[in-house]
């Protein structure tokens, strides 16, 4: 049931890092591929069901792909890859459906032509939309991501710019919250420097069975925390 106690607030940024869909695979006995499947499956149906959500988001990132997945099983990353492709297509019905803006977070790197147009493709028939901005952080690592910008930084003309202003989304906000599925503890090298600040919340929930339930509760314990930054 939705609480009319927190219908109304509002959120600059949430980051999801969604953990858990080769155990959730393991646990109900299926080939690790299905649990990505279900993953992405999973990830679409949060973005179908923002409305129904605690409160209003003005950014959304989910980390999709991070730098260090590359060292996994070249057969995991190809089927990962094939379901990315499917899954930016997928999104780009959704993201217009629900008025959202598409944002690709990473680098550019080892990506193929063919799945760069589909991620460009979806991001320039977005752009218009008004709704929540949605960050796919894909290819993504934060550490990457520092070194990116200190070499842009370097190359700049105007050296009064600050670091994060060279970031793969300048305009981005800091998280509000960071929250990880899964059980694990740990950012797994993602926004380090965004979420310096940020409020964490770690739950057991594999991703694939994270609903818009499970992220009401999350976005409720939030608002009952008292946030001190430093002070």
């Amino acid at each position: 049931m939705k609480s009319s106690k927190y219908s109304k607030r509002k959120l600059k940024h949430i980051a999801l890092i969604m953990d858990g869909n080769g155990r959730w695979a393991k646990k109900n006995h299926f080939a690790k591929k299905k649990g990505h499947e279900a993953g992405v499956t999973n990830c679409i149906k949060i973005c179908n069901n923002l409305s129904k959500l605690d409160c209003q988001i003005k950014e959304l990132s989910f980390y999709v792909f991070s730098t260090e997945n590359w060292k996994r099983n070249p057969s995991e990353i190809n089927n990962l890859f094939n379901l990315i492709e499917i899954f930016y297509k997928n999104f780009q019905k959704v993201a217009n459906d629900n008025n959202l803006i598409i944002r690709h977070c990473g680098s550019r790197k080892k990506i193929s032509k063919k799945l760069l147009n589909i991620i460009d493709e979806v991001t320039e028939k977005t752009k218009s939309n008004t709704g929540t901005f949605v960050n796919l952080m894909f290819n993504y690592g934060s550490r990457q991501e520092i070194h990116d910008a200190m070499i842009k930084m370097q190359d700049a003309k105007n050296h009064k710019k600050k670091l994060n202003d060279f970031f793969y989304i300048t305009e981005s906000n800091d998280p509000d919250l960071i929250i990880r599925t899964g059980g694990e503890k740990r950012l797994s090298n993602f926004m380090l420097w965004q979420g310096a600040y940020s409020e964490l919340y770690f739950t057991n929930t594999l991703w694939p069975d994270f609903k818009y339930s499970n992220f009401n509760k999350a976005i409720q314990n939030y608002f009952k925390r008292n946030r001190k930054y430093g002070k």
